[in-house]
């Protein structure tokens, strides 16, 4: 050890002994005269950032951790100040830098370094170690977005960042002269494109979620407008390590929120809601034996023995799928489409440029003149598929009086990371169910969160609305056994509500088992989250 420290110190006086005698030779008569007279300059970039990403608070996605960049010019005082800074690799590297003679740039531990021929600067990691919002925010390839926002919006945060440049004065052999001082060139900007998720929820619904869920999906938005507050999509992947994801299991760049799912009987609320308004009463009564055969085909309710006399509101709280067959039989199959089409389903969102979320599919009118093929459909199966987002989009429309919410993830562009200077607006909300009607519902599924199949989703303050699925899919596993996606939607708080949560867990059979405890406890989180804010 002692040896080494020996050979490391030699090096640097070295170092230090070649510097002198080189400033010294410049700066004496004939040789600076000739210096002068063949002198150029010498830039060193510094830092060239993306403009940052931020979230509807003025948050920051990206550009968060700072770190220090030294711009050094090889002379003894440098060298003096960065031996004693610098340990290890980064040393090593220093010294190395120093043989060059030329100007280098260096990572520093802090901006506490204080002598001539360096200046130290504070940058951006672009991602943090734990990024957020990673499937929204997306990755950079070589320097140009290659996904997500990162992607849709390239042009704008390649051009919008911090710049900083140094310019040093270096003679014939690019040499610099240590007499000269550099110039700086420092812009520093905080321009960038502003997202309507909140960084707290987010954070949140990564957290719960990742606790229950391995594959699958979470979406969190404003009931009022359709402002997309939290995503999450799982598996994730570290957007600061993207090779790593290529092999991962899982298909982690899959944005499961935007993409296309059975949805099973989260789709009740709708055929409730068709039925409802168009004249069929909440008090509508139906025997459920554990079976109900139409046009020859026999649909199963999943309690064999049957719910026995019930209502609407029973029916949705114990997700009987007999009951809800019955109901769809007296509706008008066009009536029920042109609802599902009404509130978003079928129709592919567009968030951003280039960033699309699935259209989802829905059987046509001539599928659906087959009474079978409307039972499927009544209770949400057959050819019925959705994404997360727009059953986000339906719990929006019952929880805020029955208005149909477009998806919005860009809030706009800021120029000074405080105030919006670019917004790209909402679009107006259209009423589709009627206000009794969404009434209605909403009680049905605080009444489901209570006392029904979703309690395992009740928050410990207060009360929620919502509606528990398990969505056959017609696939089976290896072993035989078909897989079945567990699904839970509602609407937080129960007065007055401000969110929707949706919460996709792939293959995990049961909504009101494993789906269920994550709306709770994001709904705790975003209590705890308004309690800090004063919201609450």
């Amino acid at each position: 050890m002692l040896k080494r420290m020996t050979v490391l110190y030699a090096s640097i006086l070295c170092l230090a002994a070649t510097l002198f005698f080189r400033i010294y030779y410049l700066t004496s008569g004939e040789a600076l005269s000739t210096a002068a007279k063949t002198q150029s300059s010498y830039t060193l970039e510094v830092l060239h950032e993306r403009g940052t990403i931020y979230d509807s608070r003025f948050q920051r996605l990206t550009n968060q951790g700072e770190r220090y960049l030294a711009a050094v010019m090889p002379c003894p005082q440098a060298l003096s100040a960065l031996s004693e800074k610098l340990a290890g690799e980064r040393r090593t590297q220093m010294i190395e830098s120093f043989q060059n003679n030329r100007p280098f740039l260096i990572e520093v531990p802090n901006d506490k370094i204080y002598a001539y021929g360096v200046d130290v600067f504070t940058a951006y990691n672009r991602y943090s170690e734990d990024q957020l919002a990673a499937h929204i925010v997306g990755h950079l390839q070589d320097g140009v977005g290659a996904y997500g926002i990162e992607k849709a919006y390239d042009a704008i945060l390649s051009s919008c960042g911090s710049q900083v440049e140094v310019s040093y004065t270096v003679d014939a052999h690019a040499a610099p002269l240590s007499n000269v001082p550099p110039v700086i060139r420092e812009e520093r900007s905080e321009e960038g494109v502003v997202l309507t998720l909140d960084l707290d929820i987010q954070r949140a619904a990564e957290e719960v979620a990742s606790y229950y869920i391995h594959r699958g999906a979470v979406v969190v938005m404003d009931v009022s407008n359709g402002d997309i507050k939290a995503s999450v999509s799982l598996p994730d992947f570290d957007p600061n390590h993207v090779a790593d994801a290529l092999q991962a299991e899982g298909n982690p760049f899959i944005n499961r929120v935007n993409s296309a799912y059975n949805v099973g009987s989260t789709f009740k609320l709708l055929t409730a809601a068709c039925a409802l308004d168009h004249g069929v009463s909440e008090n509508l009564g139906y025997e459920c034996v554990g079976a109900i055969e139409i046009a020859g085909v026999r649909f199963r309710c999943h309690k064999i023995a049957g719910h026995s006399w019930l209502t609407m509101q029973r029916a949705l709280e114990q997700s009987c799928n007999p009951y809800f067959i019955n109901l769809g039989q007296k509706l008008d199959p066009a009536d029920l489409l042109e609802l599902c089409g009404a509130v978003g389903l079928a129709r592919q969102t567009k968030l951003a440029p280039q960033l699309l979320s699935a259209a989802g599919t829905l059987p046509d009118a001539e599928e659906l003149a087959s009474r079978a093929a409307l039972a499927n459909f009544s209770f949400g199966q057959g050819s019925l598929t959705a994404t997360p987002l727009q059953i986000a989009q339906v719990i929006s429309c019952i929880a805020n009086g029955g208005n149909a919410v477009t998806p919005r993830l860009v809030a706009g562009a800021t120029t000074d990371g405080l105030t919006l200077s670019d917004e790209n607006p909402n679009v107006s909300p259209v009423q589709v169910i009627s206000p009794q009607t969404a009434a209605v519902l909403r009680r049905m599924m605080v009444s489901t969160v209570e006392q029904g199949s979703g309690t395992a989703a009740k928050p410990d303050f207060g009360s929620a609305g919502g509606k528990t699925a398990s969505a056959q899919t017609g696939v089976y596993s290896e072993e035989g056994k078909e897989i079945v996606h567990a699904w839970f939607s509602g609407f937080y708080p129960a007065q007055n509500p401000r969110y929707a949560i949706v919460v996709l867990n792939e293959n995990g059979n049961s909504g009101g088992a494993v789906a269920a405890p994550v709306f709770r406890g994001i709904a705790n989180a975003i209590h705890e989250i308004e309690r800090r804010r004063g919201q609450g």
